[in-house]
């Protein structure tokens, strides 16, 4: 399931767009990506493939809205 982004900067001269993604916790993150692989995201293309220049934390922010920090809060415990 892709969770909901929103175009936050939008600029018609430029191929970069700025999404902002809510995590679970209600905090705000925005991400630049570029317009063509926004579209090929929602049209299906898999999120790697889609935005190869973003981090695995940044991409799991957008699939699933847990970001890095809470990743580490939750599984903190299992490293020790």
């Amino acid at each position: 399931m892709m969770r909901t982004f929103v175009i936050h900067n939008y600029d018609n001269n430029s191929e970069w767009v700025t999404i902002q993604v809510i995590d679970m916790l209600q905090n705000t993150h925005y991400m630049d990506v570029k317009m063509v692989d926004l579209a090929a995201y929602e049209d299906g293309a898999l999120i790697q493939d889609a935005f190869p220049y973003l981090t695995s934390g940044q991409r799991e922010l957008i699939l699933t809205g847990i970001s890095d920090e809470m990743w580490g809060d939750m599984f903190n415990d299992e490293e020790e």
